[in-house]
């Protein structure tokens, strides 16, 4: 069978030929070792016609990414949920530092995600992570630590956290359900981020929006973020519906964030349709994002403001990946590239 796959490209300065080119993205295998650990992946090189290799940093970025995400993997914990650790129990960094016995900056640190946690850092996290009821051996072993008036504030932190545990399976329900996806064309190369996508969401239902125009929203901010610089934003796999693009299994996703409080999902009537608008109900973490990122999300949201679901649905109508894409399969990232956004 004929292999219809694009290639790829990206202009880039060859020393070997001494002018600008259209330089291959490849993909091969490589064997790292990373935290005294060997892992085998697939990374994505930039190589020119004459056989050069040349240097990118976002491909080699990615390739540190995917060596931190193998890596958290095989610890069983991911350097996004180390903060969520801290803030399901709604503790400061200094005192969660001193609760654990460890200092201020070693959280901000590893909350940052500039530096790895040691090993015996992170079995203490994943401990907190599975379960979190093991934060009164911790309490106990190092209530020394606090005054009389901290130790009433971590008391009752920890008891309304045991009083409001509702729907914890967030995670672990969309990362299992795009986890096949993962580091594929499907998802832009890259691993499927809780983080990015719900900040993402909440960035665009700001002032609240229709379902319609934020699901094609999510579309544009991740082909593009794709078109620019090879990778998505969010690791999401999008789908060809009649409407237009929208992320793979969407209403589980809206329906998972909603029951974890993020946003409000409200029914609007109007003439006898129904209508389905997204509001916010925090403020976009803007930390998560690159400044790169921000710009795509900026931008894609000012050149849609004016669009109402119909409008921008057929203008995604109008893009060759939902043209060539058979009803409810993936779109590839590979159609990024035609794109009718620069």
């Amino acid at each position: 069978m004929e292999d219809n796959k694009m290639i790829l490209t990206k202009e880039k300065y060859c020393d070997s030929c001494e002018k600008c080119v259209d330089a291959s993205v490849i993909e091969r295998p490589a064997v790292y070792t990373f935290k005294n650990e060997t892992f085998n992946i697939k990374e994505r090189v930039l190589v020119c016609s004459c056989g050069e290799e040349l240097y990118d940093e976002i491909l080699d970025s990615e390739t540190m990414r995917n060596l931190v995400s193998l890596y958290e993997e095989s610890k069983g914990i991911s350097l996004s949920e180390i903060k969520e650790v801290r803030k399901q129990f709604s503790l400061s960094m200094e005192l969660f530092a001193r609760l654990l016995g460890w200092s201020k900056s070693t959280v901000v640190r590893y909350e940052s995600g500039k530096y790895l946690p040691t090993t015996a850092h992170l079995f203490i996290l994943k401990t907190l992570k599975d379960n979190p009821e093991k934060i009164h051996e911790f309490y106990k072993e190092n209530k020394f630590r606090f005054t009389d008036q901290e130790q009433e504030k971590i008391s009752k932190h920890i008891a309304q956290f045991e009083q409001n545990i509702v729907e914890n399976g967030l995670e672990e329900i969309l990362n299992a359900n795009y986890k096949i996806y993962n580091r594929t064309i499907e998802s832009g190369f890259k691993v499927f981020d809780i983080d990015k996508i719900i900040n993402m969401i909440i960035f665009f239902a700001e002032e609240g929006v229709q379902k319609t125009k934020l699901m094609k929203l999510l579309f544009y901010s991740d082909f593009l973020s794709f078109k620019r610089n090879l990778i998505s934003m969010s690791g999401v796999p999008y789908e060809r519906l009649q409407f237009g693009p929208v992320p793979k299994d969407h209403d589980l996703l809206l329906s998972a964030i909603e029951k974890n409080n993020y946003i409000d999902i409200k029914y609007e009537y109007e003439n006898e349709y129904t209508y389905i608008k997204i509001f916010s109900k925090n403020a976009i973490d803007e930390e998560l994002f690159t400044e790169d990122e921000k710009e795509i999300l900026l931008y894609v949201k000012e050149k849609f403001k004016n669009h109402g679901s119909v409008q921008i649905s057929d203008h995604a109508h109008e893009e060759l990946g939902w043209k060539e894409t058979p009803q409810r399969n993936i779109i590839s990232y590979d159609y990024a590239k035609d794109l009718l956004l620069d």
